[in-house]
């Protein structure tokens, strides 16, 4: 497992050692960068949903799927007789 040398206020390292105690600390930062990394990435995700703009389409949504489907049958066919 890679190390890494980080530098913490000297309150944050005091509420650590209340917290971990020395054995248990690298497992506590790493669970804690862990999750602020998933955090990291759901507001990504959020960020993305909140922000995307609909657009108007000129055919029935039912439609589109029905194309859309169509054409991966249609895919999936030849990528069949492609191997065989």
């Amino acid at each position: 497992m890679p190390r890494i040398s980080i530098t913490i206020d000297d309150h944050l390292k005091d509420e650590l050692d209340l917290i971990a105690a020395k054995g248990e600390r690298a497992a506590f930062i790493g669970l804690a960068i862990k999750k602020a990394v998933d955090d990291w990435h759901k507001q990504q995700a959020l960020d993305k949903i909140l922000t995307f703009k609909p657009y108007q389409i000129s055919q029935d949504s039912v439609e589109v799927l029905r194309e859309v489907r169509d054409g991966r049958v249609q895919q999936v066919i030849e990528a069949t007789q492609e191997y065989y």
